[in-house]
């Protein structure tokens, strides 16, 4: 018998159980792949967002916003590499302009540090960009994701907790106030626990399909965005985060790095049926199409294929953003169960905070 259970061992599976363990309950977490965090925890852009974009009354905002402030301090605690690049968002003609004010109008709302920002300033250390106006954002910035995941796992075990890797999730039910959870390793086992955490992002449905009782008007539908990235060769022309003024899904084709000081582009959106991590090379033509909107001096046979990632996103293609799903007793009727659906972005820069959620909760 152990307290918790967490399945998945994505940074958000890490991150609760590092607080759980920290806070003195015996938590195991169960991961089916060979490493933890190596499915979307460690295929996206590493950035650590501000918090700028989402509605002032999310989950997701506050979360952000006090992930953004945790992360940097757990970064510069443990020595994990990171950079504060600051991101520019801009409009690329007149016509974007009211998009932007609209950008800055719910930063604000949010309380994040944002602000309208002379084009000068922009140029400074990104020259050759073409935009018409750009709104800063100095929080913004990129943080080493394997790195991270080591600390979280080394975090876990110094608190005493465990990470059973290779270790896939079969089927849970309640009885006699605890939860009999049936694994498989190489072989096939039961642990007996009291509190069962459920953040298994792309594999959710399936999850929730095996934990006997849970309703099943509760379980979202995962709608899989698949995004490609590109690298850039040679020296990066900028030195800051450059996003577009973003769409329903997307923030745009958008300039990262990794800490290295390579440069990025993407995501870009795709909502695929199945989890397939295949690079569709054939997009390149689509990217230097779009990032030449603002940077119109692309040398493209210095932009070459990089790597995948998928988001297990709980909104429609054709649907407004939803906020995090983070369900208790209260919504799905079983005692001591906590499930975590569509944590997609900014959950990497949320992590540490929804940790925080997560044990206040229990």
């Amino acid at each position: 018998m152990t307290d918790v259970i967490v399945i998945g061992g994505g940074v958000i599976g890490l991150s609760i159980a590092r607080e759980l363990s920290s806070s003195g309950m015996e938590t195991i977490v169960l991961e089916k792949n060979e490493r933890a965090g190596d499915v979307t925890s460690s295929r996206n852009s590493g950035v650590i967002h501000a918090g700028i974009y989402y509605p002032e009354n999310f989950l997701k905002t506050k979360l952000c916003v006090e992930g953004n402030r945790l992360i940097y301090e757990y970064a510069k605690e443990k020595n994990i590499n990171h950079k504060k690049y600051g991101k520019f968002i801009i409009a690329s003609n007149k016509k974007e302009l009211s998009n932007l004010e609209k950008i800055l109008t719910q930063g604000k709302k949010n309380n994040v540090e944002i602000s309208m920002v002379e084009n000068d300033k922009v140029l400074k250390n990104n020259p050759g960009l073409i935009f018409y106006k750009a709104l800063y954002s100095p929080n913004s910035g990129v943080i080493d994701v394997p790195e991270y995941v080591t600390a979280l796992e080394g975090d876990i075990q110094h608190f005493g907790g465990l990470i059973s890797l290779r270790t896939s999730f079969l089927s849970a039910k309640r009885k006699d106030s605890k939860f009999i959870v049936a694994c498989s390793a190489e072989d096939e086992f039961e642990i007996d626990c009291k509190f069962l955490i459920n953040c298994s992002g792309l594999s959710n449905e399936s999850t929730l399909a095996n934990i006997k009782s849970f309703p099943k008007d509760k379980i979202y539908r995962n709608y899989f965005a698949k995004g490609h990235y590109f690298k850039y060769s040679g020296k990066a022309p900028f030195s800051n985060l450059i996003y577009p003024v973003s769409g329903q899904h997307s923030l745009g084709i958008h300039v990262g790095f990794d800490l290295a000081g390579g440069m990025r582009f993407g995501p870009d959106v795709e909502f695929v049926k199945e989890i397939d991590y295949s690079f569709n090379e054939s997009l390149k033509s689509k990217f230097i199409e779009s990032i030449s909107q603002y940077w119109p001096d692309i040398n493209p046979s210095k932009l070459h294929p990089d790597y995948t990632g998928i988001r297990p996103k709980i909104t429609k293609p054709n649907q407004t953003m939803r906020d995090f799903s983070i369900q208790t007793f209260n919504d799905h009727g079983i005692k001591n169960l906590i499930n975590l659906q569509g944590i997609e972005s900014p959950g990497l820069t949320s992590s540490l905070a929804i940790g925080k959620l997560i044990k206040n909760l229990l």
